[in-house]
C-alpha cells in the first residue's frame, strides 16, 4: 500500500457570534480510498473561531471540547499544524466540523486537511530509475480577471516522469484553486481550496508528507477563482524530481 497526496477542504460562512452558537458541516471522504490526514491549515476572515470535530462513522470525537481554531491549524500551507501521527478516515465516512464565530462579525472559514489517499500496490516512485534530477515546473506568472475563473496548464515533459514533493506560489489577492491531473483523470482535492491552504513560499514551502507522482506527457490543470474583486496575479511552482527510466 502507498499514500498519494490529497487535500480535503471545508469552506463555511459563519454567522457573527460570541463563540456559543455552533454550526455543523460535513466533509465526505471519497469512497475510492481511505484517507490519512497529516496536517491542518486554515484561512479565515478572522481566526477567532471555536471548533470541534468528530469522525461520524466511528462516533469518535477528535477534540474533547471546543477550542480556538488558531491552536489546532496553521494559517499558511508552509506553516501548518502537524498532527502527532497520521489520522486515518475510512472511505465513505464523514468528518463532522462544528464551528462558532467568536469575532462578533460575519466570518468565512476555509479549513484544509492535508495528507493522502491510501492506494493498493507498489508506489510508482519506487521503480529503480536510471537517473533522478531536481526540477521545478512553473506555471509562469498569470493574471486572473477580477471575480472570474481561469484555467491554466502545466505540461509535463515527455522525457521523464515527475514526482512532486513541494509546492510554492504567490498571489496578489484572495483566490481558490483546484488541481487536476489528466493522465489518470484525478483531482488533488475534494473541492476548491484557498490558495494559502495549498501553496507555501520560498522560506516555508508546502512540504508534502506524501508525494504526487505524475506520468511523463501528462497535463496538470490548475483552476483559479478570484475572490478579491480585482485583477489577480499568481505564480505556482511544483517542485520535485524528474525520474528517468
Amino acid at each position: 500500500m502507498w499514500v498519494e497526496y490529497f487535500v480535503y477542504a471545508y469552506n463555511k460562512d459563519l454567522t457573527a457570534g460570541n463563540g456559543t452558537v455552533f454550526e455543523d458541516g460535513t466533509i465526505r471522504i471519497d469512497s475510492d480510498a481511505d484517507f490519512e490526514a497529516h496536517k491542518q491549515t486554515y484561512w479565515a476572515t478572522s481566526g477567532n473561531v471555536r471548533i470541534t470535530m468528530r469522525d461520524d462513522s466511528m462516533g469518535r470525537y477528535l477534540i474533547k471540547n471546543p477550542t480556538d481554531l488558531r491552536t489546532i491549524a496553521g494559517n499558511f500551507a508552509g506553516t501548518p499544524f502537524v498532527l502527532s501521527r497520521p489520522l486515518a478516515f475510512q472511505a465513505g465516512s464523514n468528518i463532522i466540523i462544528s464551528m462558532a464565530d467568536n469575532s462578533t462579525m460575519a466570518n468565512t472559514v476555509r479549513l484544509a486537511f492535508q495528507g493522502g489517499k491510501r492506494r493498493p500496490g507498489v508506489p510508482p516512485d519506487k521503480y529503480k530509475y536510471r537517473a533522478i534530477y531536481p526540477f521545478i515546473y512553473s506555471l509562469n506568472r498569470q493574471t486572473v480577471t477580477a471575480s472570474s475563473t481561469a484555467y491554466y496548464n502545466i505540461e509535463i515533459d515527455t522525457d521523464a516522469h515527475f514526482l512532486v514533493q513541494r509546492m510554492t506560489g504567490h498571489r496578489e489577492g484572495n483566490c481558490l484553486v483546484s488541481i487536476r491531473e489528466s493522465a489518470r483523470d484525478r483531482d488533488w482535492q475534494n473541492t476548491a481550496t484557498h490558495f494559502d491552504n495549498f501553496f507555501g513560499n520560498g522560506q516555508f514551502p508546502n512540504i508534502m508528507f506524501s508525494n504526487r507522482f505524475i506520468y511523463r506527457g501528462s497535463v496538470v490543470t490548475i483552476q483559479v477563482q478570484d475572490l478579491s474583486g480585482f485583477a489577480n496575479t499568481i505564480d505556482v511552482n511544483l517542485i520535485g524530481v524528474k525520474c528517468y527510466e
